[in-house]
């Protein structure tokens, strides 16, 4: 076969195949009416959005210290962890200390600092 005619027989043939796609429905949806009025009509069962967040808490300080203050003298398990982190979200800046664990001499008031006793409870969190 020559050149020309596979080109025409490529034309011809992959609108066909395309067409044949676009044929396709489900058993189950209904076709689209053709009128723009009758798609109005068309019962629809939305969900109805929730347009209230959650109130979490008021942020008083630049560190979110005040939303970690629940999780005082509770274990720092995973579990305890991850509710903190959600707590105190969106804030990206958190330093766990151990019992001995000194903050040094970086004051950042943006960073969170959550210290733990030699038991894993959360004993105190501020800013620094």
């Amino acid at each position: 076969m020559n050149k020309t005619i596979k080109i025409i027989l490529a034309c011809t043939t992959l609108p066909l195949s395309l067409q044949a796609c676009g044929e396709a429905t489900s058993a189950d949806a209904e076709a689209m009416p053709d009128d723009l009025a009758a798609v109005k009509e068309i019962e629809r069962d939305l969900p109805t959005p929730d347009t209230e967040a959650p109130i979490v808490g008021e942020v008083d300080s630049a560190c979110r210290a005040n939303l970690a203050q629940p999780y005082i003298d509770q274990t720092m398990d995973l579990e305890t962890r991850s509710a903190l982190l959600d707590a105190v979200e969106p804030q990206a800046i958190i330093r766990f200390l151990g019992p001995d664990e000194e903050t040094g001499d970086s004051d950042d008031p943006d960073r969170l600092n959550i210290r733990t006793d030699a038991d894993d409870v959360i004993t105190e969190v501020f800013c620094g």
